[in-house]
Order: structure tokens, then sequence, then C-alpha cells
């Protein structure tokens, strides 16, 4: 964020004229103990030392497609004017100008061909920019375009990629003006970063000046240069990575690059600084972060201002790093060999190890299990059930600040869902630029999400969700949580039914807000109003359902969204938008792959004690309850399963099934099968509770079989302390029993 008194977004001015921007050639040679500009090329080229991601490693493993690939793009930038200047580039586009990536592909083309057209056009690239790049301004009060911490960053990425490639055959005037770049863009760097602060740019920053120290060991402040890019990385590590693994502002595509900048700072810290960021707890946590949130058909939901992530190169390098058999999984599913080969041939043999893609074809592969998460501290819930590939994640957190401007959206509990390898409810994301027009007006405004309304209210800054209950399970996963950011409490909860014997699984999301509201749903292909809803108009798709009847209902279109495939272009998001009374409303979003499935949703009977009347959900003889705090699945009126979330007790039909009656019961997972019972119990503390059971069962508490009696109809189970407890109550006949009537 600019800071209050100085008026900059990072520090104030700091940059030397004759230690960084115009560093004179007696004061280059004294930087590294050379001679003569001619020796020092010399020396440099003739070394063993490439950057962390060497191309001419690369270039002598690649493929055709990546070869053709390279060669195209570098062939559209021969010849073709550059303007350094150009405000046209855009107020946020000329930053990104100036980190000179675009100019990448003719050091990579050269690097495969040796055609001295590639190195002319670069080297006046050079030289035009370095002419120009006193002159340019940009739009951003108090950010410099050249000297800030990304673009000298990037720059330097850059420049030391072409140093390694171009070597002698760089003419020596342009050679010198890239090292001079990224000598004092390390020096800027070293003297903007003494000290912690939040966000990707730093990280990204500390990241590239390690590299530059593992890159040019022989300038005589290389060594310092490590030593505080290496304590600032691991202060990032501690205080800008969640303990969940999340990065600290909630974008994965903002977490991808964090992890990205922290892979190649390890490579360079390994193979040259003698330090070890794998070490670190959070370094291992950030990949396992991606793993838990990445859908099956390996993407990750595009909240706040991210791009398209796909996680399977993050951890395909993750695997590289930390040899675990989950990212060699993720990995092998979300690419092809081909491509694995190429990003492992960007990267040296490890210490010790032999080739990368060697290494990556002997070491063993584990599929990670398909399993729901709730990640705490970066606040995301993850729901999951495998039949179909239903997927959701629900985001529950805050604004996050940052140095320009913040990277967070204006929504809270906003989810995205998927199954049948389709996004189903999807997001907008961030745009190609943030000088998109509609940046602010659709990219970060709540109607590009699925989220509530109110009309004429703006999210406010402050509306982190405060969590109420979060529950996975194989029956089904809950997250329930209320905010405040518009001006009015809104309560939602968000229940996966997962499929069963034949069921399909759908998830119930019910809204509590005490003004006039408006329920606003996102998918890829327009809605259209059926008997009862709305669904999709193509497949696979989602269908409505609700036993309220809205105020209003109202489909909007032409928006646009971030692609959900790699490699295409933008999409269209197709909105729903239902207004709704003050009160409470429920929806069941039921996914299908080729057509709806026969479901009907209606009102359920007032329980007493109830808050609300719940919900009804009927599926051929299958019968989900939704009642306060609790979820009841029965099979021709035979319970089969039930969940409780809040409350004291689980009933079904006026009759109690499971109940707390001393301690205090957090959550209870109950199954039915062949005569027997089997439920999860998790308790704050010690606990007594009593089960439906049939006179004479067996008891079982974590398989100690208890000395209980059971002739009154119950089971009554002594919990002794705070945590989950395994009990199952088994009839002595192992005959089917219909729990309803023994309750």
């Amino acid at each position: 964020m600019t800071g209050p008194m100085t008026g900059f977004v990072e520090k104030p001015p700091h940059v030397d004229t004759r230690r960084m921007r115009h560093i004179p050639d007696a004061d280059l040679l004294a930087a590294f103990g050379a001679p003569s500009i001619a020796a020092l090329r010399d020396h440099l080229a003739g070394r063993d030392v490439a950057p962390a991601m060497d191309p001419l490693r690369w270039a002598r493993r690649a493929g055709p497609q990546a070869r053709a690939a390279t060669l195209a793009q570098a062939e559209k930038l021969l010849g073709k004017p550059v303007d350094f200047l150009d405000p046209a580039h855009g107020r946020s586009g000329l930053y990104g100008f100036h980190y000179l990536h675009w100019a990448q592909p003719l050091t990579r083309a050269y690097a495969l061909t040796g055609d001295e057209r590639y190195l002319a056009e670069f080297a006046a690239i050079v030289d035009a920019w370095y002419a120009s790049r006193d002159s340019v301004k940009g739009e951003w009060p108090g950010l410099d375009v050249v000297w800030y911490t990304l673009g000298v960053a990037g720059r330097a990425q850059v420049f030391m990629e072409a140093l390694h490639v171009f070597g002698t055959a760089m003419p020596e005037a342009s050679w010198a003006r890239m090292l001079k770049t990224v000598l004092g863009g390390a020096r800027w760097l070293a003297e903007e970063h003494t000290a912690f602060r939040h966000g990707n740019w730093q990280l990204a920053g500390c990241s590239v000046l390690a590299q530059i120290a593992a890159f040019l060991p022989e300038a005589a402040e290389s060594a310092g240069w490590a030593r505080l890019a290496h304590r600032r990385l691991l202060e990032h590590l501690e205080l800008d990575v969640y303990a969940d693994g999340g990065h600290y502002e909630r974008a994965p595509s903002y977490h991808t690059m964090c992890l990205g900048a922290l892979q190649f700072a390890a490579i360079a810290g390994e193979q040259r600084l003698g330090w070890d960021l794998v070490a670190h707890p959070r370094f291992a946590a950030m990949h396992d972060w991606l793993l838990s949130i990445t859908s099956p058909g390996g993407w990750v939901p595009p909240f706040n201002d991210s791009h398209l992530v796909r996680s399977a190169e993050l951890l395909l390098r993750g695997h590289y790093l930390l040899e675990r058999p989950h990212y060699k999984d993720a990995a092998v599913r979300g690419l092809p060999a081909g491509r694995i080969a190429e990003v492992l041939s960007w990267l040296p043999p490890r210490p010790g190890r032999g080739d990368p893609v060697e290494e990556f074809e002997r070491a063993p592969s584990a599929a990670a299990p398909e399993r729901s998460a709730w990640l705490a501290h970066s606040k995301f819930a993850v729901q999951r059930a495998a039949e179909g590939g239903l997927f959701a994640v629900v985001n529950c957190g805050p604004l996050i600040e940052h140095e320009l401007e913040t990277h967070s959206h204006r929504t809270v509990l906003d989810f995205v869902l998927a199954a049948f390898g389709r996004p189903l409810a999807w997001e907008a994301g961030g745009p190609d630029s943030y000088d998109d027009p509609a940046y602010q007006s659709w990219y970060r405004a709540g109607r590009a999400h699925n989220t509530v309304l109110l009309p004429g209210r703006e999210m406010a800054d402050e509306h982190d969700a405060r969590v109420e209950h979060v529950l996975m399970s194989p029956v089904a996963d809950v997250l329930a949580a209320t905010h405040d950011g518009l001006g009015v409490r809104h309560r939602r909860q968000v229940v996966l039914v997962k499929p069963d014997a034949g069921t399909p699984g759908y998830w119930v999301i019910t809204d509590e807000v005490a003004e006039e509201f408006e329920w606003t749903l996102n998918g890829l292909s327009p809605w259209r109003e059926t008997p009862g809803g709305y669904r999709s108009s193509s497949a696979p798709g989602l269908v409505v359902l609700s036993p309220s009847t809205p105020v209003k209902a109202r489909f909007t279109e032409g928006a646009t969204t971030v692609p959900t495939t790699a490699g295409a272009e933008a999409g269209t998001l197709h909105g729903l938008s239902l207004t709704y009374r003050p009160g409470t409303v429920t929806h069941v979003l039921v996914p299908y792959a080729a057509e709806p499935p026969e479901l009907t949703v209606e009102p359920g009977p007032v329980e007493a004690g109830a808050v609300e009347p719940g919900t009804v959900v009927r599926s051929g003889r299958s019968t989900v309850t939704l009642g306060d705090g609790c979820l009841v699945r029965a099979d021709g009126g035979a319970i089969s399963s039930a969940v409780l979330w809040s409350g004291t007790r689980i009933e079904y039909g006026g009759r109690e099934v499971l109940a707390a009656v001393t301690g205090e019961l957090r959550s209870a997972v109950l199954t039915r099968a062949d005569g027997r019972t089997s439920a999860e119990l998790t308790c704050a503390s010690r606990t007594g509770v009593r089960l439906a059971a049939e006179p004479g069962s067996v008891v079982r508490l974590n398989d100690v079989v208890l000395p209980l009696t059971t002739a009154d109809g119950w089971a009554h189970v002594v919990l002794p302390a705070a945590g989950t407890w395994s009990v199952h109550i088994e009839s002595v006949h192992i005959e089917s029993v219909d729990i309803e009537r023994n309750s």
C-alpha cells in the first residue's frame, strides 16, 4: 500500500546514478576484479555456471513442438519497431513491457539455432531500452516504471539468460549494458529490501537476488546479496505463507508465482549458495496446499485476482526438489510425457543426483487421496466426491492489502463448482491486464461471483467470514459461516451430499439475510427456466431447484471470465440472478453428465426446536432431510446415514436417533448397513451419548467391547475425553433393523 507519509509505493527513490543507473566501465570492472570488459566477458562466458533455468540445456533437448513454437515467436519480433516510452502500452502494461520477458524468444531461438538474426535483434532491443529507460514516465503515482521490484527482478532474469546464451557472440557494448543492468539491479534490490514486507513483490525480488548471487559469484557483493535474500525468503516462509501452505494474498496465481520464485531460489541456493530452502516445512506446505485445492481436471479455481492456474508443472518441479510420490502422480496425470521432459530439461541435476528426467522416471508414484479439506488459515473449504468428480471450493477469507492495491475481490462465501470434468459454477477471476476498464466494475465486483448481493450495497473492505462449522465426511461435507460485509448479516451454509447407492450427489446451499437480496450464480452456458427451477443449456450442466419462489428472476450474458482450459480464449459468464424477500432460502444444485436426474425438492417438516423447517430432497427411494444442523438420508424409510454438525441430537420423523446427554458433542457421522451401525463422534470434552440400538447388541468404542446393556433400546456410551471416537453397534443376529422403529 502507498506509504501515508512518503507517498511512495515502495521506499523513497534510492537510485544511485554511479552505482546503479549509469555504472562506469571502470566501476563495473572493479566490482568483478577484472582487467577489461573483453576479459570479463571471456571469463563469464567460459564458466560452467548457468541461471537457475538453463536455456542451453533446454535447447539440447527441446522437442519439435517446443522448438517450432519458440522460433515462431522469435520470428514475429524480427524488425518489429519498439517504443519503450509509448503510453499506449497501458498504465499497468507499461511496467510489464519493461520487464522485457517478451524478448526472451529471441534468446531461446538463438540457443536452438545459433542464427545471428536473433542475436542482432536482441542486442538492438537492449541498446534501445538502455538509451530510453531514463525518460520513461509511468502513470502510477509514486512508482517508477524501471526502478521497482518486479521490473528490476524481471529484467535481471531476462539478461542473465541472455548473458549465458549469447556469451562472447554478443557485441561488447550491449553485453556490458546487460551486465551493468543486472549489477545495478542487484544493488537496488539489496537496498530496497532491508526489512520484511508482506506480498509477492519482495518475495519475487529476493528470489531473483539469490539467483543473481548464484549466477555472479565473482561479484564482490555477491555473498552479501545471498545472505540478505536468504534472510528475507525465510521470513516470507514464516510470515507470508499461512500454516496450511497458502500464500498471504489468497489468489492462486500469486500463490504459484511465489511458489515458482521459491523453487528457483531453492535451486540457486543448493547449486551455488550452500543453503537449503527446501528444508523449511512451509516450502512443502505450499505444494501440498496447491495439491489440495486442485480440481480433478488439474486447474485451481480463479479466486480473487487469479488467472487460470494449472498445478501440474509446479508440482513437477516440487517433485524434482522434494521427491514426493503424490507430486509425481499429479504431474503424470496433468502433463504429457513430452512436456514433463521439457520442464525438467531446464533444470540442472541436483547435487549427488543424475539427470532430472531419468531421476523422475525412476521415482515412485502414488495418487494423493481424493479427500476434502478445510484450509483453515488461508480460509478455503474444498469439498470432493470421487464419484462424478464432484468438486467445490468456498472462499471464506478477508481482503488482503498489497503494495499498490489489493488483489482481493469484493466478495466472500463465493464458490466454484465442478463435476464430470467441467466447471459448472465459475468466477470471473483476474483480467489479462489491470488496465481493463471492467476491472473494478466487473472482475472485482460481487456480480461476477457466486454470492449474495444487496441492492445499492458494495462489499466492505472488512468482510472476513466467521466460520461456524466445518465437517468433512464420507456422507456429506458441510461449511457454515457468516459475514457482515454487506452491512447486514449474511449466513451461508454449503452442504455437499455425496452420491450413495445409485443416488446422485448434489449441493444444498442455504442463505439467510434479513433484507431483500439477490442470489447470483454464474455458469459457462446460458441458463433456462424449467419446471421447479433452472438448468444449464449444455451438458455437463447444473440444475438449480428451490422450495422458495423468487420475487424476480433474470438472466445475464456477455460478461468476460478467465478461460477454463490452457490456451483457450477468455469465455463468457452467463448469470442467473434470483431476488428473494428477507429470510432464509435454500437452493439445491444438482450436477449432471448428460440429462438431469429425477429429483424433487420440498420444504421439510418442522422439527421440535428447529429454527427453520429444513429441506427434503427425494430421488427414487432415497430421501435426504436437511434440518437445523443435521442431515439424515433414508432409503425406503429406513435411515442409512446421518450427519450432525450443530446441536446435540439427530432426529428423524420426530424420533431421536442419536443424542448427547452430557458434555459437548461437536459432530457426528453415522452410517448403517446390514444390521451394523457405525458412528464417528467428535467431542470437546468428556461426553455421554446414546444411540439407537437393538437389545443385546454388541457395542464397541474404538474397537473395545463395552460392558453395556442395550435392553432399553439405547446404547449408552461415554466418550472419555476430547477427540474423535469410533462407535460400532452390531446386532447379535446381524439382521437389518429399522433405526427409526427402534428409536
